[in-house]
């Protein structure tokens, strides 16, 4: 029951309601949490009656100093058309059009747009509409994966789970929009609404058992896509875009030596649409892991891998600068890296107990300085169960508009969240053993715009 109570000041009445239990809005991506707050509510003035044993000086004191009130009968009856009505509260958003809202609303960040879904039923209806929702700011929708079975044909198949794990599909992987069969797609990595794909194509293997290839980087939302041609390395190959500073994208891959570390990067622009080849500036020797997007971030500008040499290594899109970046941890497993509520982040095992994941920010990217944001056993995350990191499961995003961590464990490659605020954790879906990463994060993108696109 929620409780009031009145506190006597001087003026109207003000009733304080205390706050009540937390309530929580629910939208299609992610839950915000809304705190009640205390609000006065104004009560009409009453006369109230002195207490039983109240002084009789002190009753008479206040009634002559203050008359009563005149009583209603003695008040003089208003003329006709004086009673003067009272003003309408005006929202000003009502003269508003769905199209000014939308525009108006686009602008915002993506968490604001999910809690205005709680103003009104109207306002979650403009919202939820198909056609707005396509110029609004977009979140996390799903993850794409592949399956491999050799008893069905084609023995590769491509898949999407809503982040809620419930639902049909928000996009249909069959890629039919490509110039090759979807057999022959191989979706490398995502960022922001784009998917670079290797598409290999038909005829004959080479020396070295490969299929020759090109890429293509599609948008899902529109079917929009454009063929990048000259690539050479589909197995280090990394997508870098972000809508927010321009419409183009850029294709790295890492170019390795006989002896398997990396000599330099060859980068494709489609502002240009060419490629650049620019040898490796690191001052420490860097080994590739191998294609994982789990270990790949594009902030700011750079596009950060991490390396088997227990190292973090940046360049940025133009191969003018280069940065190496010494991982926090225990140095146990190589960890992997996302970007964390605009920081980059790293997920590691404690030297310790390597059952405890720890999770890693980059404050200050001029001295390297990591702090460690948060510690979780996985007896918490798996219950009970001591799973061993990168080998029973992994970390394969983090929500971008809050502290939500996914990760796929177990033989039936399980989806589950963990919500670092609140120590929640919350099983999603089962994938199926069949399936295998990249597991890509998808967050759509309705712009019409990608370069030379078809």
């Amino acid at each position: 029951m929620l409780m009031a109570h009145v506190v006597p000041i001087a003026g109207p009445s003000v009733l304080h309601v205390p706050h009540g239990p937390q309530r929580t809005a629910h939208s299609t991506h992610i839950h915000f949490h809304l705190l009640s707050q205390n609000l006065p509510i104004r009560l009409p003035c009453a006369a109230t009656a002195p207490p039983p044993h109240a002084d009789a000086s002190a009753a008479a004191s206040v009634s002559g100093d203050r008359p009563p009130p005149p009583s209603p009968a003695t008040l003089p009856a208003p003329k006709s058309g004086e009673m003067e009505a009272r003003p309408e509260r005006r929202n000003p958003a009502a003269s508003l059009t769905d199209e000014v809202l939308v525009e108006i609303l686009s602008r915002l960040p993506v968490r604001s747009v999910c809690r205005f879904k709680c103003v009104s039923r109207s306002w979650r209806c403009l919202i939820s509409d198909p056609e707005h929702r396509k110029k609004l700011p977009q979140t996390l929708a799903g993850f794409l994966y592949k399956s491999w079975n050799g008893e069905r044909c084609p023995s590769r198949a491509h898949h999407f789970t809503n982040v809620s794990g419930k639902g049909a599909p928000f996009v249909y992987p069959s890629f039919s929009f490509l110039p090759v069969p979807s057999s022959d797609v191989l979706p490398l990595d995502c960022r922001n609404g784009l998917l670079l794909c290797c598409c290999f194509l038909p005829g004959p293997h080479d020396r070295d058992g490969l299929r020759s290839f090109h890429y293509a980087v599609c948008n899902p939302a529109t079917e929009k896509w454009v063929t990048v041609q000259g690539g050479n390395r589909y197995n280090s190959a990394y997508l870098c875009f972000d809508p927010a500073v321009s419409s183009h994208f850029h294709v790295v891959e890492y170019v390795v030596g006989e002896d398997e570390y990396v000599t330099g990067v060859e980068i494709y622009s489609s502002r240009t649409g060419a490629w650049s080849h620019k040898e490796a500036e690191w001052t420490d020797d860097v080994l590739l892991y191998g294609r994982d997007s789990a270990r790949s971030v594009f902030l700011d500008g750079f596009l950060y891998t991490v390396m088997v040499t227990y190292l973090i290594v940046a360049v940025d899109m133009e191969g003018n600068a280069w940065k190496t970046i010494p991982t926090p941890g225990s140095f146990e497993e190589l960890g992997f890296i996302h970007q964390v509520q605009g920081h980059l982040g790293f997920f590691d095992v404690e030297r310790d107990d390597p059952f405890k994941l720890s999770v890693w920010i980059l404050q200050d990217n001029g001295t390297n300085k990591w702090v460690r944001k948060h510690t979780v056993s996985t007896l918490r995350l798996f219950g009970r169960k001591k799973m061993q990191f990168d080998r029973y499961y992994k970390v394969i995003a983090v929500h971008p508009e809050c502290n939500l961590v996914f990760f796929v464990y177990g033989w039936d490659k399980t989806l589950m969240a963990y919500e670092m605020d609140r120590r929640e954790v919350r099983v999603i879906r089962n994938l199926g053993h069949e399936c295998s990463d990249p597991y890509l994060p998808y967050v759509p993108l309705f712009s019409e715009s990608l370069a030379d696109g078809h």
